[in-house]
Formats: C-alpha cells, structure tokens, sequence
C-alpha cells in the first residue's frame, strides 16, 4: 500500500494509556516541587552524592582522581555538623594514590544535559547560587532529570503495550506500574539514584528488543547496545537483563525457529549491538584506568556478595523491605507471567521475563546488605518494574474480558494498592515507616496512622 495511502490511525488510539503517562509526569514533577528537598540541599546526600561526584570533578574542580575539595564542601555546605558522611563513597588508594569513587559513573551521564543547564544559569549575572555543582540548581535539575526519565521510561512501555494489547489494559498496568509502587517514590523523593534510570534503561531495553524482532534494523540494535552498555556503567549487577533479547521469543518451537532465522539474516546488527555496547562501557573503563592502573576493577572495596547466605524469601516478603510487602500490586505481576506462561502464544514474550528475574533475585539478594540500606521498600528491583508490564497488562486484558463486575473489582484493587503505596511513602517521609529496621509488628502498629501521636518510639 501506498505510504500517502496508509490509513492513518484514530488519534484515540491508546488515549487512555497516553492520559496516564501525562498525569504521571505531572505528578512527579509536581512533588519534586511540592516537597523541595532541592531547595533545601537534600537531594545530594549519601549515595546520591557519590554519583553525582564525577560532574563536579571532571567540568567544575578538573579533580577527577583526586577530589580534594570534597572534604571542605561537606563540612561547609553540604553536612554540617554531621560526621558520617565526610567522602563518603570515596576511597583513597595506596597503590595509586589516587581517590576512587566507588559508584560507576552510569547515572552522572544521566543526570549531565540538565547539570550543563543548572551550570549555565548559575554564571548569569545576578544570580544568588554558587556556581559550584551541589547549590541549588544543580539539586533541582537532578530531582527533574529523575522524574523526566522515569517518565520516558513510562512512554516507552505503553509503546510497547500497545502493540501487543488493549489500550484499557495497558493504562491500568501502567497506572499499577507508576503510581501503585515505589518507583514513585524513587521518581520524587529519592532522585538521583540509579534506580530511576535504571527503569528507563530497562523499558528501552525491552521495547527496542520487541521491535528489532519485528522490524530488525541496525538502529535499532544500535540502540539495545548503547542501552545495555549504560545499564553495565550504571548498576552492574542489571547488566543481567541481557537474558532478555537473549531469551526474547527463545521458546522451543515456531518462535525459536523464527529467531534462528532473524540473527542467521542479520549477523551484521549484532555486531552493531557489541559494538554500541562497548562504546557505552569505555567511560567507565578510563575512568577505572586512570585511577586505578586497571581497566577493570571493583570499586566496592570491603563490599561484595555473599552467594552461599542469600536473603531471597527476606528481600521479597520480609516486614524489613519485602518487595511484595511494600509493593504488593507486583502481585500482579507475579499472576500475570503466570497466565503468560500458561498460554502457549504468550509463552516466548513471558521467558525473558523469568530468564531475568530467576538469576537476578538470587544475585540481588546475595549482597552484603540484602536490605541496601536506607531506602522505601526493596530499591533493589525498581529497575525491573518495568518487565512487568507485559504481564500486568495480559491480566488486565483478561479481567477486562469478564463480566464488568469484575474489572471493576480489579480497577478497585489497583486504586486500593495505589492509595496505599502514596500513604505509606508519607509516612515514610514523616519517619512513621523507617528507613530500615521496620518488623511485623512495628508494621502494624503504624498501618494507616498519619501521625506520631500516640505512636512508641521507634525500636529496631
């Protein structure tokens, strides 16, 4: 058919699921605002602060190995009075006598076009901040570059929904997706961690795979290389979600023919893939050469797995930080693979997405600290919130198809799970849900209080 001939689609088409990803980009945006931690020097604490490091360094101080002005900004700007923190996510090394950040530098490349921004409104005449890389505008633009990704992250998923479902089933995994888990929380009250980029990388990665298999084309594969790269120079341990265009339509059968078929066709696109993919490392990779005389090293010092004691029933169901216990709409997740698997057209859509999390749990959960420190829920698995929206998706198509009772049941459960998720992130920012430590019957104690009024003092 002629191109000027196509019938164009209704622009109706996917509404709905459109709605959602607007209301969800405003409403991040929107609490970056509300709760201004930007304005408050919160945002570049901690973790966040030894991410966001190497901007500063490398533009600003041209102290990339050695980071000596980092002592006197934190005892002068950034945490008075507050003796924990000094370097923190810095190592001197003796060998070299160089100092190594100990965060790869994934997230920085992330948070760098809106950094260049916050840096060029800092120099114009008049204005009141320090044009230093942890005043203000640079903690704003790092709390609106989280949100912004999260939100593509989100576009890219109803991309990908929708051409494998209804648009009504797509919304409502998408609605479970941003709003009914903390990757909300992640999105606004914690910017700046991996965790929000990590879930853009990992939709990217699971939308340009369902497309090259459809229409595989260098660019494409391009794209999956650069992606997989940045998610290695990000958080290495997600460099795990390679089984998925790996194990994409991998099922013994017609589709696993058909793959064999599409990679013997196209041998060139998968050199592309390295190639972008190595391309996407190299940064990290002179980074290590130059602090460390290696090209690869583990910059986790005293730090590291521990695969004999993992922590798996712990990081998913435990009061502490279970993922299904402050996340429980990822139930949904968990029944739709289920109903995937079951069916055998589904079946090469729903493998990638168990060859991931099979591996990916129990590594995650062998780290030193399975619990990973202060954080809402399991922050480990943010990232992979997006590998279920296929699944969330397929069962909402399926309880659509019932009678109306029953998706208004399921649209209630979904609403129900959203208003809980956004209540107990208040109440983690009120202290009333701890940073780590939580138990049973703390959980209980404080589940549905807004408030410290007759509440016990907090005994972990």
């Amino acid at each position: 058919m002629n191109a000027l001939h196509r019938p164009k689609r209704p622009w109706t088409r996917g509404l709905w699921s459109l709605i959602v990803c607007l209301l969800f980009g405003y409403a991040t945006l929107h609490e970056v605002e509300r709760l201004r931690f930007w304005e408050q020097l919160r945002i570049l604490t901690w973790d966040v602060e030894g991410y966001h490091h190497y901007l500063p360094a490398a533009i600003i101080h041209h102290d990339l190995r050695d980071l000596s002005y980092v002592q006197a900004l934190d005892s002068a700007v950034l945490h008075p009075g507050d003796p924990g923190q000094r370097r923190f996510g810095i190592t001197r090394l003796p060998a070299t006598g160089h100092d190594l950040i100990k965060y790869p530098c994934g997230t920085a490349l992330f948070q760098l076009p809106l950094f260049l921004v916050a840096h060029a409104y800092a120099h114009l005449p008049g204005t009141a901040y320090a044009a230093d890389g942890y005043s203000v505008p640079y903690q704003l633009a790092i709390g609106v570059s989280t949100a912004l990704f999260v939100t593509f992250g989100l576009f890219l998923l109803r991309r990908l929904l929708l051409r494998h479902g209804d648009d009504r089933a797509a919304a409502l995994a998408l609605i479970a997706i941003g709003f009914g888990t903390n990757l909300f929380f992640y999105a606004t009250a914690q910017p700046g961690m991996s965790h929000g980029y990590l879930f853009f990388l990992f939709a990217l990665v699971l939308e340009r795979t369902d497309q090259w298999h459809r229409t595989p084309r260098p660019g494409t594969a391009a794209v999956i290389g650069l992606a997989l790269g940045l998610t290695v120079i990000t958080r290495p341990v997600d460099g795990l979600v390679l089984l998925v265009p790996l194990c994409w339509n991998a099922w013994p059968g017609p589709a696993l023919a058909a793959k064999k078929a599409l990679v013997r066709a196209h041998p060139g696109h998968l050199l592309v893939l390295a190639a972008c993919g190595l391309a996407a490392v190299l940064p990290q990779l002179a980074y290590w050469k130059a602090t460390t005389g290696h090209f690869v090293f583990f910059s986790y010092v005293n730090e590291g797995f521990d695969f004999r004691d993992p922590h798996v029933l712990d990081g998913l169901f435990s009061y502490r930080k279970g993922w299904f216990v402050y996340s429980p709409l990822v139930a949904l997740g968990a029944i739709g693979l289920v109903v995937m698997l079951a069916d055998r057209r589904l079946r090469p859509l729903a493998i990638p997405v168990l060859a991931y999390f099979v591996p990916a749990v129990y590594v995650i959960f062998c780290w030193h600290d399975w619990a990973y420190g202060g954080s809402f829920g399991c922050r480990a698995l943010v990232p992979a919130l997006a590998l279920l929206a296929l699944p969330i998706a397929t069962l909402s198509a399926r309880v659509l198809a019932l009678p109306k009772a029953a998706g208004l049941l399921y649209a209630t459960v979904i609403l129900a799970g959203v208003h809980l998720n956004l209540f107990q992130q208040g109440q983690y920012l009120a202290t009333i849900i701890r940073w780590d430590g939580m138990t049973k019957a703390r959980y209980w104690e404080v589940f549905g209080v807004d408030s410290w009024d007759r509440l016990t003092p907090f005994e972990p």
